[in-house]
């Protein structure tokens, strides 16, 4: 009885809190998705036939990619100049790591709309040092989709940085000593020693975040609005508050979930493989 009852509370408990707060409600929404006056798929055909639907498919692959690139130069950048420093490589991390999140995302987007506004601080500087201003924020200009990369790498570069700070330092010494005694230079030390057992930890950044960039959602809004730079949750978004239209909202929420499942499960098998393919 009493073994039933710790099953029970350490199994059937955590069980029924997730069925309760993600599985219920997301059926729920796979229901509406579907729902036009009885069991339908013209929500779905809706959608895919708005081209705004399209423009936004078209950033939430864009955005997430540039963000992608930018977070991965520079937290490489930033790991190995960390790495080198092993006296101050802790305190330094710390800081680093900590200080973006301690600023609400809100709070940080706002800062960041005052940089990159027609009159920001950014575009004062360039009239200040003699220079035309940027449109940084024309909806679907090019400046618009650079901007939105950039801050949105902004924010998450850190986490990317730890994650492969972590994986340097995984690699033996033994592994550079030899490169040394091989007389391997220092692009050749990166290239045979420093990126393949940097591999793993850099793909498993990938996945991560790679996951998390396709939920982009209040980088654009707030910097751009709906239409600027669109993307799959801002166009829901828009259906569900503006167009009065939820039921379409759930079908473009739904196909978005999609796509992130179906990410995540490649992402999770590439990790697996990778694993399996490592030697001990």
């Amino acid at each position: 009885m009493r073994s039933t009852f710790t099953l029970w509370l350490f199994a059937g408990v955590p069980t029924l809190f997730i069925v309760a707060l993600l599985l219920a409600p997301a059926a729920q929404g796979v229901v509406l998705s579907f729902d036009r006056g009885g069991p339908s798929i013209a929500n779905y055909a809706a959608v895919l036939r708005d081209r705004l639907f399209w423009r936004a498919a078209a950033g939430n692959l864009i955005v997430p990619a540039g963000s992608l690139l930018v977070e991965f130069a520079i937290a490489l950048a930033l790991a190995l100049t960390l790495n080198a420093r092993n006296g101050r490589i802790a305190a330094v991390a710390d800081v680093a790591s900590i200080l973006p999140f301690a600023i609400p995302e809100i709070v940080l987007l706002a800062l960041a709309r005052y940089i990159f506004m027609p009159r920001g601080y950014l575009n004062g500087a360039l009239y200040a040092a003699g220079a035309a201003a940027i449109p940084w924020l024309v909806p679907g200009s090019l400046w618009s989709y650079a901007t939105v990369i950039v801050v949105d790498a902004w924010h998450v570069t850190p986490v990317v940085m730890l994650i492969m700070v972590a994986g340097l330092q995984t690699i033996p010494p033994e592994l550079y000593e030899a490169a040394r005694l091989d007389g391997a230079g220092t692009l050749a030390t990166f290239r045979y020693v420093t990126l393949p057992m940097l591999a793993p930890a850099m793909l498993a950044a990938l996945v991560l975040r790679g996951i998390d960039a396709l939920r982009i959602f209040s980088t654009t809004l707030v910097l751009t609005g709906i239409e600027g730079v669109p993307v799959i949750s801002t166009y829901a978004y828009h259906l569900w508050t503006d167009a009065q239209e939820p039921r379409m909202a759930m079908a473009a929420s739904i196909i978005l979930a999609f796509v992130i499942v179906i990410t995540a499960l490649a992402g999770l098998i590439a990790l697996r493989r990778r694993a399996v393919l490592t030697p001990l």
